[in-house]
């Protein structure tokens, strides 16, 4: 790796829509991913897919929020992983030649493109949909399926496609453009999914480009009465936690073993040690859910007997996939190890016909300290109450055990009592999440007839944000942004404030100025947070700064908004000063002799 003299290395991850669930997904398994022992600080940039179809006004926002890529070049990086969908494509107007080069001035790593002569990860998509193919027509008996396509710039869009059709036609099922229809990829295509659905008024199953797509069809379907995987099969692409909140929950492709993030993540940081790194196919598999039923394997009778910790271990990971993905730090329970233990003792007992109450208490406590420390985050629920009843119904073919029913209805009590808090959860910081930022909005709306609103003001106003840990640098002077032509940054910036644990604290005016590409480096930030979002803080064409946010829920979602909102109060400070001072100047020293 490069030597800086620094203590800490700098990751950035390159991506568009950072609220996606792909995105989402991507930054979860490259945080996951990165060792204990590495002293590692991962900074997403979150870009804006570039779409010529949208209104004027928000394609010109698109172009400077993207801004935030140039903090790729004039910020110290140690390596990139590069995510954006378009970025191979002539048609990208926001993401150009040479911005590919400034990620490639130090290791880099791409994800899904074919862009040539630089390492890349990519899945191996043929294998995943020719699984879900072959069941559909060979198992299932079905020949009219359809696609709800994706972009015709994004790589595996177009790969997809291509897959499809090739396996229908390797199973004698005829393909026409009548078939498939375009879409953004994202949520908001339900009237592509109506067109395709008018169509095809006898499609039996249709497969979406991602998990993402699907939604608009589940919503498409819902208008016409139709049920997913009741009146008409449907799976997905990237299986991501989408996937599994959809109702009914949605089958999708994934991920065999290792995901796009960690191999990304494992090849650039050979690349940063001065090894080799070559690039890498991702294997991929069928999910099935309630949309499209797909199951694996079986749990026989006699794995239920022999108590094979082989065995035990194959069940979590098959109910627990996503969990492999996780890092198991000293300060967290081994969930799987946990998981082997008392079903292990569960199935001893059913072999000796035997469990005494203090292992029947042993058992109960092991259960509840399994999903009290978030199991459920790695499982689908109807996935696990499945596999659970699977499991009961296997035990009690043998003999049935009163004790051993009440462990296995605890079991499903306990998952669906997890699911319920984290519900909660949610629900409650999403509502206390809106009225700060509400709160910070008032603050700046209110002051704006007080002669007394500052930039000062302003920045004292971000305690309302409720940020957790965070920190807000600002240029000595808005730096005007033309997409069209090169915008020169200053060499340094201000370091404003920092939060920490939800405290704000303001940093001395002494100690605030730092080179611009020290940002990340700054020794006020957060050392219990290692994985941030860097936002660029503007108002129309003025860029104030930048936001930089640790990862959390709720970033993900509401980051991008918490920065327009801090960079609307700096432009009424600003504009308020300019009318004071435009108010205190005489009259005719506003408009000198022989001016009007």
């Amino acid at each position: 790796m490069k030597d800086r003299n620094k203590n800490i290395t700098v990751i950035g991850l390159v991506l568009e829509d950072i609220f996606a669930d792909f995105s989402k997904e991507l930054i979860s398994n490259v945080r996951n991913a990165i060792p204990d022992h590495e002293h590692i600080r991962l900074v997403v940039l979150p870009g804006r897919y570039y779409n010529p179809e949208i209104p004027s006004e928000i394609h010109d926002y698109n172009r400077i929020y993207n801004s935030v890529f140039e903090a790729g070049e004039i910020c110290d990086f140690d390596g990139f992983i590069v995510h954006i969908g378009n970025l191979s494509t002539s048609r990208s107007h926001t993401i150009d030649e040479s911005l590919v080069a400034d990620f490639k001035k130090v290791p880099s790593v791409f994800i899904a493109t074919n862009i040539e002569n630089v390492t890349t990860v990519n899945y191996d998509n043929e294998a995943g949909i020719r699984e879900a193919v072959e069941c559909l027509v060979n198992i299932n008996g079905l020949s009219r399926l359809c696609m709800l396509g994706g972009r015709s710039d994004n790589f595996d869009s177009i790969l997809r496609k291509e897959i499809f059709i090739r396996c229908l036609e390797e199973n004698g099922i005829r393909f026409s453009e009548e078939n498939f229809i375009h879409t953004d990829m994202s949520f908001n295509c339900v009237a592509e999914a109506t067109e395709l659905l008018e169509k095809n008024p006898h499609v039996q199953a249709i497969f979406c480009v991602n998990d993402a797509a699907a939604k608009g069809l589940y919503t498409a379907m819902a208008a016409k009465g139709l049920v997913p995987g009741r009146d008409i099969l449907v799976f997905g692409f990237d299986n991501t936690m989408m996937s599994t909140e959809l109702i009914p929950s949605l089958s999708s492709i994934g991920c065999d073993r290792t995901t796009l993030g960690q191999k990304a993540l494992e090849l650039l940081l050979k690349k940063m040690n001065g090894e080799k790194a070559e690039s890498a196919m991702i294997q991929t598999r069928l999910y099935g859910r309630e949309s499209f039923d797909y199951e694996m394997y079986d749990y026989t009778v006699q794995e239920l007997t022999e108590v094979n910790p082989a065995f035990i271990y194959r069940m979590f990971d098959d109910c627990f996939y996503r969990y492999r993905t996780e890092q198991i730090s000293r300060e967290n329970v081994n969930l799987r190890r946990l998981f082997v233990e008392f079903i292990t003792k569960m199935l001893q007992a059913q072999k000796n016909r035997y469990m005494s109450p203090e292992t029947f208490q042993e058992i109960s406590r092991l259960i509840r300290i399994f999903f009290e420390k978030g199991a459920m985050k790695y499982t689908d629920p109807p996935k696990l109450l499945k596999s659970i009843e699977r499991l009961q119904a296997g035990v009690n073919f043998v003999m049935p055990n009163v004790m051993l029913n009440r462990l296995f209805s605890e079991m499903k009590d306990q998952a669906i009592h997890a699911i319920s808090n984290s519900s909660i959860r949610e629900t409650g910081d999403l509502l206390e999440s809106r009225i700060m930022m509400k709160d910070y909005l008032i603050a700046g709306m209110m002051q704006t007839g007080r002669t007394e609103f500052s930039r000062e003001k302003a920045l004292r106003a971000v305690s309302r944000l409720g940020l957790q840990n965070a920190a807000l640098f600002m240029f000595e002077e808005p730096v005007c942004y033309h997409p069209e032509q090169e915008t020169v940054y200053p060499k340094t910036i201000r370091l404003c404030c920092v939060m920490k644990g939800g405290n704000v604290f303001y940093i001395d005016s002494k100690r605030q100025s730092c080179p611009i590409s020290g940002i990340f480096y700054r020794h006020e930030l957060s050392s219990k947070c290692s994985s941030f979002a860097l936002f660029p803080v503007f108002y129309a064409d003025k860029i104030y700064g930048y936001l930089l946010c640790g990862l959390t829920n709720d970033i993900f979602n509401s980051g991008e908004y918490i920065a327009l909102l801090i960079g609307q109060n700096f432009y009424i400070s600003d504009l308020h000063q300019r009318m004071l001072r435009a108010a205190d100047t005489p009259a005719d020293r506003q408009h000198p002799a022989g001016q009007s």
